[in-house]
């Protein structure tokens, strides 16, 4: 036998909220107050209070009404991107990339060598170091080669 629907058809995000006394609520627009209609009822046959529990499945749309695909989570840096981040922080590693290529015009010198080590490795985010053996690999022998630049410096 199949469920009754009690709605079907589209919605709106109006706004979400947590709190300790309320808990996780989340507030929807309906196209108009005809949909408003089940649910009217249905409190009524409660006393007049809220508590009917339903299954709900979301999508949401594109603007051309399209389901909007799962974009994948990105993958989070781990010890090797620290590392990166960090090092692009201190002045002798950006002398080291300012010695090894002109700095791009409007970059910090920390953002120039975020992109100096993102570049080298072959990497889109330095968290990606961590994910990638290329990239780990690429990651060693640009440090093999600062440490010899530091050497010589």
């Amino acid at each position: 036998m199949m469920p009754a629907t009690a709605f079907q058809g589209e919605l709106m995000l109006a706004g979400w909220s947590e709190t300790h006394t309320g808990g996780a609520k989340v507030t929807f627009w309906l196209p108009d107050a005809d949909a408003l209609d089940t649910f009217r009822s249905m409190t009524v046959r409660k006393g007049n209070t809220a508590g009917q529990r339903f299954m709900a499945v979301l999508v949401e749309l594109n603007d051309d009404d399209t389901p909007k695909p799962v974009e994948p989570d990105k993958p989070k840096g781990g010890t090797l991107a620290q590392s990166a981040g960090m090092l692009c922080d201190t002045d002798l590693f950006q002398t080291y990339v300012v010695s090894k290529t002109d700095p791009e015009a409007g970059l910090s010198r920390n953002q120039w060598a975020a992109d100096y080590i993102r570049q080298f490795c072959r990497v889109n985010s330095r968290a990606d170091l961590d994910h990638s053996p290329t990239a780990k690999q690429l990651f060693g022998q640009l440090m093999a080669d600062y440490r010899a630049w530091q050497q010589g410096a």
